[in-house]
């Protein structure tokens, strides 16, 4: 049986495929394209926009091209102004139905673009060089080299203590040095052995220079750790607003 989305799509309306969502300012329209390059355009609703593009029918493949241009859209309206991010693959069926879900959502969209006014989204990776971080360990406390008539697996279990110290100890301080600069952290569970700390920054945009100068200076202390930096994005890690749509993603993240 056809969902409503599609029957509306099937009665001859256009799709529209939602890009992120923005405070209307006067007439102002985007020169992008989007996916497919149709051109992407802006639908007002009060003091909301969205930015969407025509599209064929209610999905929308999740090819390396696709993402790109989505992520393309986002952060090249990003630089001039304050975006609520939608998720990968939100299409909604009509035009009309996009100002209907400006209307239904206006509270919490505005609520996120409070949050995120001003304000961009920074990622940081931070991986272990372990190996390393034993040698210099035991450069640093001899004690923690394996006694002569230690068991292997007995010495394995001090320093993997010493290491979860050690790695504790300078995750805390490299938190603690960004701080200041953060308006808001949001931390995933970290990815694989190696990777330590899986967070994103929510930072004014006036502080960004002075964000990444600050994480040199911290990388700079030790040449155990190695640093994967990205940014600055959409705020996708900061809202989570439900938009209702009854295909693909019906989350803005």
């Amino acid at each position: 049986m056809a969902t409503k989305q599609q029957a509306e799509v099937s009665r001859g309306s256009r799709a529209r495929y939602v890009y992120a969502i923005l405070r209307a300012e006067g007439g102002w329209e985007p020169e992008l394209a989007g996916l497919g390059t149709a051109p992407v355009r802006t639908v007002r609703e009060d003091d909301l926009v969205a930015l969407v593009s025509d599209t064929a029918g209610l999905r929308v493949a999740p090819t390396r091209s696709h993402l790109l241009t989505h992520q393309r859209v986002a952060d090249a309206v990003l630089r001039e102004h304050t975006v609520v991010p939608v998720a990968f693959g939100t299409v909604l069926p009509s035009e009309e139905r996009v100002r209907e879900v400006l209307r239904t959502a206006h509270a919490p969209l505005v609520r996120a673009l409070d949050v995120l006014e001003g304000r961009v989204e920074l990622g940081l990776k931070v991986y272990c060089h372990r190996d390393a971080l034993a040698r210099r360990l035991e450069e640093e406390a001899p004690e923690l080299a394996r006694r002569p008539s230690e068991p292997e697996e007995d010495h394995e279990q001090r320093m993997e203590l010493a290491l979860l110290e050690r790695t504790t100890r300078d995750m805390g301080v490299l938190r603690d040095g960004l701080g200041p600069l953060v308006a808001g952290t949001h931390e995933s569970a970290p990815l694989g052995e190696r990777m330590l700390l899986n967070a994103a920054f929510l930072v004014d945009r006036a502080a960004v220079a002075a964000f990444e100068a600050r994480l040199r200076t911290l990388a700079a202390r030790t040449e155990v750790y190695a640093y994967r930096f990205s940014g600055p994005w959409p705020g996708y890690s900061f809202v989570d607003v439900r938009l209702g749509v009854e295909t693909g993603p019906a989350a803005v993240s």
